[in-house]
């Protein structure tokens, strides 16, 4: 079921490439592409899964300029926000807020079809709070980390482009006596806007 779901996607997707707007000369020079990104992100750590579960919904803001060739940058920011259950604790949340740019290689499969691969590094916010009937605490960290992007951008009418992507954010945090990668996987759809 799912692989036909997959499949019959991904079709939809290629013929509304396909009915895509035709520039007078492709690829073009340089290009712009703003989006909106939506999906899934999978933590790496056992210890966060366990306290926040396994998939968290997260948004997220990206631009792409190409400026010669197949070789772009991009930056892009991100939002997580997950409740969960502590030990020793009644409730409590996590919020992320990944800051990251790169270099991104865009590479021209067909006339409306590009996968991309991309790196760079990454600057994390964290929040954490947890609630008990008699503390509450809170911890706020930052620091570096790195992002590795794949996709693919499908073009549509209209100047409008669909992003298929999976990112992997590697971002280690220093607790007291603990360190935890709060980094994993995200996977999702993007929409954005060429010009």
């Amino acid at each position: 079921m799912i692989k036909t779901v997959a499949i019959g996607l991904f079709s939809a997707l290629a013929f509304l490439s396909l009915q895509a707007d035709d520039n007078n000369r492709y690829p073009p020079k340089r290009d712009w592409i703003a989006e909106l990104r939506g999906g899934i992100f999978l933590p790496s750590s056992e210890k966060i899964q366990k306290i926040y579960g396994h998939g968290w919904i997260e948004g997220e803001a990206e631009f792409t300029y190409r400026f010669k060739g197949c070789w772009g940058i991009w930056g892009n920011a991100g939002y997580f926000y997950k409740n969960g259950h502590p030990k020793g604790h009644h409730s409590g949340h996590i919020q992320l807020f990944p800051v990251s740019s790169g270099l991104k290689a865009i590479f021209f499969f067909s006339h409306h079809i590009r996968p991309y691969l991309g790196i760079g590094p990454s600057y994390t916010f964290l929040h954490l709070k947890n609630f008990s009937p008699l503390i509450r605490q809170r911890a706020y960290k930052n620091r570096f980390g790195f992002v590795a992007k794949s996709g693919i951008y499908f073009d549509l009418p209209k100047h409008f482009a669909l992003d298929l992507f999976f990112d992997y954010y590697y971002q280690h945090i220093h607790f007291q006596l603990l360190r935890v990668n709060v980094g994993g996987f995200r996977t999702g759809i993007g929409l954005g806007y060429r010009f």
